[in-house]
Parts: C-alpha cells; sequence; structure tokens
C-alpha cells in the first residue's frame, strides 16, 4: 500500500524534475502529501485531480500546484491511444522562494499559495500551453547536462511557471471571475465536491453511507458510483486519507493521547485507529509524533 505522507528526498536539493513523464498503463493513483510544493503540468490525458476538497478536470494546458503537506490525488484514464504526459516539479518552497527575492509579487503569490490563503489549484493555461511547454523544454536541457539543481535554473522555470499562474489570475479578474470556484465550466465534478464538503463537517462522526446519501439526495448507490467516476477513487478511500491526515496534524501540533486523536478523527477504537495510522503512514502515531517533533 502506498504511504498517505510521501516524504520527497530532496536531500538539500533546492528541486526535483521529471519531465515529460508518459504513462499508457493503470494510472489510479492514491491519496498522498508530501513536505514540498509540487506543479504539475498536463501536456496530455484525461482524468481528475482531487485536492483541497475540490475536483478539478485533467486535460491538455492544466497547471496544478499542491501545497506543502495538502491531501491530494491525481487519477488518468490511459491507453497506448490516450496517454498521460505530464512534466512535475517539485521543490522546497522555503529555499525557493528566498531565491525570489528580487520578484516580491512573484513570491508573495507563491508564499500565499504555499501557506493555503488562496484556494487555488488548477489554471487552464489555454492558448499559453505553448509557452509553460517550451520553459520546461529549456529546463529540461539544462537538467538533462547538470544544471537543473542549479538556483539559476530552478528559479528561472519556478518564476516563469507563476508568470503563467499570473496570466492566467488576470484573464479571470478581466473576465469578472477571479476565483477558481467560479470557473464551472472548467469543474464538472460538483457531486465530488458535495461529498468531500459533507465528509468535512462529518469525518469526526461514525461514518454510515445512507446517512450521506441523505444529505445529498441521492441514492447510496448512485453516490458511491457517481463519486468514484468523477474522482477515481471510493469514498471510504477519501475518508481514510482525510482522517489520518487530520490525525497527523493533530499529533504533531498537540499533546492529545493517542486514544483521544482516534476519537476527534471518528475512529474511537484505539487499536483498530493504531493499526490503520501504520497501514497508511508507515509507522505508530507514537513514533511519527516522535519522528515529527524531532525534527523540529
Amino acid at each position: 500500500m502506498n504511504p498517505l505522507f510521501e516524504p520527497m528526498k530532496l536531500e538539500g536539493k533546492p528541486v526535483m524534475w521529471n519531465g515529460r513523464q508518459r504513462t499508457e498503463a493503470d494510472f489510479s493513483g492514491y491519496y498522498h502529501w508530501h513536505q514540498c510544493a509540487e506543479m504539475l503540468l498536463v501536456h496530455e490525458g484525461r482524468g481528475s485531480v482531487v485536492v483541497g476538497r475540490h475536483a478539478y478536470e485533467i486535460r491538455r494546458g492544466m497547471l496544478f500546484f499542491f501545497p506543502p503537506f495538502q491531501l491530494h490525488h491525481v487519477f488518468a484514464h490511459v491507453s497506448p491511444e490516450c496517454p498521460y504526459i505530464r512534466s512535475v516539479f517539485h521543490f522546497d518552497h522555503e529555499l525557493m522562494g528566498d531565491s525570489l527575492s528580487g520578484f516580491p509579487a512573484r513570491r508573495g503569490l507563491l508564499d500565499s499559495m504555499c501557506r493555503g490563503q488562496r484556494e487555488e489549484y488548477a489554471f487552464d493555461l489555454g492558448d499559453r500551453i505553448g509557452y509553460a511547454e517550451e520553459v520546461c523544454r529549456i529546463y529540461g536541457r539544462a537538467a538533462a547536462s547538470g544544471h537543473g539543481e542549479s538556483y539559476e535554473e530552478a528559479s528561472l522555470l519556478l518564476l516563469q511557471l507563476l508568470n503563467a499562474i499570473v496570466s492566467v489570475l488576470g484573464a479571470r479578474r478581466e473576465a469578472g471571475a477571479a476565483r477558481t470556484d467560479a470557473d464551472g465550466p472548467q469543474r464538472p465534478f460538483r457531486y465530488a465536491e458535495s461529498v468531500m464538503r459533507w465528509i468535512e463537517a462529518h469525518y469526526a462522526e461514525e461514518f454510515r453511507l445512507d446517512k450521506l446519501a441523505d444529505g445529498l439526495h441521492l441514492s447510496k448507490f448512485y453516490v458511491s458510483r457517481i463519486f468514484r467516476e468523477e474522482t477515481g477513487s471510493s469514498i471510504t478511500d477519501y475518508l481514510t486519507a482525510r482522517r489520518i491526515k487530520q490525525a497527523c496534524r493533530l499529533l504533531q501540533t498537540t499533546s492529545l493521547p493517542v486514544e483521544r486523536i482516534g476519537g476527534e478523527v471518528g475512529l474511537p477504537n484505539p487499536s483498530y485507529f493504531v493499526r490503520l495510522f501504520k497501514r497508511h503512514v508507515g509507522t505508530t502515531p507514537l513514533k511519527y509524533r516522535y519522528e515529527v517533533r524531532s525534527r523540529l
């Protein structure tokens, strides 16, 4: 089982780059988060991205931003005729933020996105995709020649991708739609988002599918099927990931006993909570708390 927390081993490097990755076989994805920020540029593909209680469509020209420690899930429908091709850029947001000190507006945008102050995670580049792909090609050549980890090359890549985001945000403002939430045609996953909003309000309670279905005025069968169709995952997978993510936050930021934390996230049986946590995080809650605090 893939762990929910997936530490990216940057090992002191500012970035980790994977350009034009191509997948033609199964790509079901999984819920996870990591300590660094991530940008994902879609060159080709169909599917969905779940991040921040929102679901977005995967298609050519979409640029996604995942803040540090933000739960997200990427699912793609793939085949030899419909491959999933993307470029992925993981980076240490603090180190790279410092490298943008000469560009205060761009650094301010990056800081606000990394801190979760803007609930904007998806940007449709439209005809700007050619610009973004050329930026990635130039950086890819630098990486291939051994210079991709230099702050100069990495900063140029980040700055130009931020410029693409600024351009999208400007176009939204001109159209009177400054928030992603207003982009109705671009985000057709309204049932999945309704499910995620319901779970956000009720994950600390005992979960019953019939209660969720009643709350959304849908049948149990339909709500389960449409959520999987729209996100590529089950409701249970999302609920478990959300509960474990909150448990990790409480372990980091409070001194509550483990059994109390289990109850706070809807898992009141201590032994089951510990087993589930270890299965998804790779260690017990107490060891996780110790490891996190020892790094502070």
